[in-house]
């Protein structure tokens, strides 16, 4: 189990993360674009890992999925780096 620290931290990271794509989606430059692809990446990642939480009760399976669901998002960063470079 979780303890409400654990919680509390996954909670305002996915509130901060959330709160700071809204502008960073409005300024279009490739640094601010390079952000909004971290962040968004970010957001997802904790999200996913909480509704994982939710609903797979076995860890070892949820920790399985979670490093799937890591390496399936480095490719794709890997890609859209590469698309925002050339």
């Amino acid at each position: 189990m979780k303890t409400h620290r654990e919680t509390l931290r996954h909670w305002l990271l996915q509130r901060i993360t959330a709160v700071f794509l809204i502008p960073t989606i409005f300024i279009a430059n490739v640094s601010t674009l390079i952000m909004l692809n971290i962040l968004l990446f970010w957001h997802t990642n904790v999200g996913i890992e909480e509704i994982l939480a939710d609903h797979v009760h076995h860890e070892v399976t949820r920790n399985r999925i979670l490093i799937l669901v890591r390496v399936f998002f480095s490719i794709i960063i890997k890609y859209v780096f590469v698309f925002f470079v050339s």
